[in-house]
């Protein structure tokens, strides 16, 4: 151990100290403080960004939100305006089935009541016509005075006018 101390140079030892902490009081008045301005500068303005980071992360996910809330908004808008498309597809459909039927109901009632007329109409002509062939033979039996014969002839002639009446 003493011969390690026969090697220190106490001196020198004391002036590089003394030399040293002056240079450690120098830096630190004049360059520590402006590097660690320049390093606190820094750190704010990476917190800084890592803020607005955050804050458009928040945006984009309200802007998101809001997107999928009008998004869902306007499905179920078209969803709705498409139901009511349809309920009123449907209700013009009836509507137009009830006038349909009305319809019918009216055409089959005047053709009911066309089919009666004529009916009507073709039985007084067939009642006119019996009337008319049944005043020719009348009239055929008084002027000629008929046989048995004649008259089973005049009955055929009868039948023959009726079926070409039908």
């Amino acid at each position: 151990m003493g011969e390690i101390l026969k090697l220190i140079n106490f001196p020198l030892l004391i002036s590089s100290a003394i030399g040293f902490i002056v240079l450690w009081l120098v830096l630190k008045k004049t360059l520590f403080g402006a590097v660690l301005n320049v390093v606190d500068e820094r750190r704010d303005s990476i917190e800084q960004a890592f803020r607005e980071v955050d804050e458009a992360r928040q945006d984009v996910a309200r802007m998101k939100a809001d997107y999928e809330a009008h998004l869902a908004q306007i499905q179920a808008e078209a969803q709705s305006k498409l139901q009511e498309s349809l309920d009123r597809g449907k209700q013009m459909a009836e509507q137009i089935r009830i006038e349909a039927e009305q319809q019918r109901e009216k055409l089959l009632a005047k053709t009911q009541e066309d089919i009666q007329r004529e009916k009507e109409k073709a039985v007084a002509e067939l009642r006119e016509a019996a009337v008319s062939l049944s005043f020719d033979i009348s009239n055929r039996v008084l002027k000629d005075g008929l046989d048995r014969g004649q008259h089973d002839k005049l009955v055929a002639g009868f039948i023959d006018d009726l079926k070409r009446l039908n």
